[in-house]
């Protein structure tokens, strides 16, 4: 049995269904044309979720534990954590883009990625797809903030 993979697994499942009894909090005013309810897709990316959650805890328990050298936890994950919670901190203030690319270029470098110029157009070039995605396939307008 792998305990981090179980305990992951548990984790991940444990917040989907917090996040899940989210999206019945507030009254969804369908304001599409199609009578889409805007709660559909984060309700199918945390069934998402949940699901490869509960694959990941079946898979711990199934397997075997090996040594490993690696830790846990690095000044990367603590890099990413704190990279993660600038993003939630200045996201109402400055909306999806910028902080979107402030988190992506971030993390890109805690990572490891060192030619800057091309990250920085792929992480241009990935939030115009994301919100192409949004804005004409799915309809849902991304949070615009209050200084921009």
């Amino acid at each position: 049995m792998k305990k981090q993979d179980v305990i992951s697994g548990i984790l991940c499942v444990g917040l989907s269904l917090i996040l899940y009894t989210q999206t019945f909090t507030s009254d969804a005013v369908i304001v599409f044309e199609d009578n889409i309810n805007p709660m559909q897709y984060p309700r199918a990316l945390i069934a998402l979720l949940a699901f490869l959650g509960s694959i990941l805890t079946i898979r711990g328990l199934l397997q075997k534990e090996d040594k490993t050298d690696i830790p846990i936890f690095s000044r990367r994950t603590l890099g990413i954590m704190v990279l993660l919670l600038v993003y939630a901190a200045i996201f109402n203030a400055t909306g999806f883009f910028v902080s979107s690319v402030i988190a992506c270029f971030g993390v890109s470098v805690v990572m490891g990625w060192r030619r800057l110029g091309i990250l920085f157009a792929a992480c241009i070039v990935a939030l115009i797809l994301i919100w192409a995605l949004y804005t004409y396939i799915l309809r849902i307008p991304l949070p615009t903030g209050t200084l921009f």
